[in-house]
Parts: C-alpha cells; structure tokens; sequence
C-alpha cells in the first residue's frame, strides 16, 4: 500500500512539474501562433493579427510604443473603406491601407490626439477598397520605401490547422 501510494506521490508531482513549464510555452505559443511575418522591400516586419471586430476596435490603444520591425496587422473578411483613428493611442505610426497583396496607400507619421473627445478625432481612410491594414512605429514606413503598388508578401509565423 505504501508503495502504491508513493507511486501516485511521485506521478502527481510529476504531472504538476510538467504542467508548471509547460503552461508559459503554452501560452507563448498562443500568442506566437496569431503572429505573421510581413515582407515589403525584401524587409521584414512582425506582426500581431487581429481579425476579429473587438480586438481590431483594441488596436494599439493603451500601449507605450512598439518596436521598430513590430507592427500590427488588423484582417477583414471584405474589401471595404474601413476609417481608423487615434483613440486610446499613445504614440505616432505609419497606416499602410493593403488590398490583397498590394500596398493601396500610406499615412505617414499619424500622431496622437491626446485629450481630444472622440468625435473630435480624425479619421482616416484609404483611397479605395483594402482587407488588410498595417500599423507601424512612425517612420518605418518610410524606411521600408513603402508606397502605392508595392508587394506586400504575408506568412504565419506558425502553421495552425484552422
């Protein structure tokens, strides 16, 4: 009996142990698996991907800043003219308006609106229909020498079965 009981003992603390590391990769790769590799110019940014309409409203809102090969790329399912504003934003950046694979536009050093109300805000739209929208550290899209029908090439920096 004592045997047994030392055998649970030890499985037990065995499948706590795994759990304690396995748990941070876990949830590393969660947050790594909605990250995309975003290639313009032969450069290389990283993206979070947001597709879905309450973290696309999130956004960058609330943040300090981010790096300067970061960005976040917001996903949706149909072309369309999709506005986007400073609310909540606490740093410049660069909108670069995607549809499909092609850069459509880019708003340059977009800063923030700090204490304007919201219908005071501006908004800002692309020049035709897009599906996708690329937030940037200000001055990174000029540093890419991204413009107006450039190849804007997009890989998951992990492969999910969806």
């Amino acid at each position: 009996m004592a045997f047994v009981i030392k055998v649970l003992a030890l499985a037990l603390g065995v499948f706590i142990a795994v759990g304690l590391f396995a748990v941070p990769y876990f949830l590393k790769f969660q947050e790594v698996a909605h990250m995309s590799e975003i290639k313009i110019n032969n450069q290389i940014i990283v993206a979070e991907v947001v597709s879905k309409a309450q973290e696309r409203e999130q956004g960058l809102s609330g943040r300090e800043d981010i790096g300067i090969n970061e960005g976040m790329l917001f996903l949706f399912e149909e072309p369309g003219i999709y506005g986007f504003w400073m609310k909540g934003m606490n740093f410049p950046i660069d909108i670069v308006w995607i549809a499909g694979e092609e850069i459509v536009g880019v708003e340059e050093n977009v800063a923030p609106e700090l204490g304007a109300s919201d219908n005071e805000l501006e908004v800002y739209y692309p020049e035709g229909p897009v599906n996708k929208v690329l937030e940037l550290k200000a001055g990174r899209a000029k540093l890419l020498r991204a413009e107006a029908g450039d190849e804007v090439k997009i890989r998951p920096l992990v492969k999910t079965s969806d």
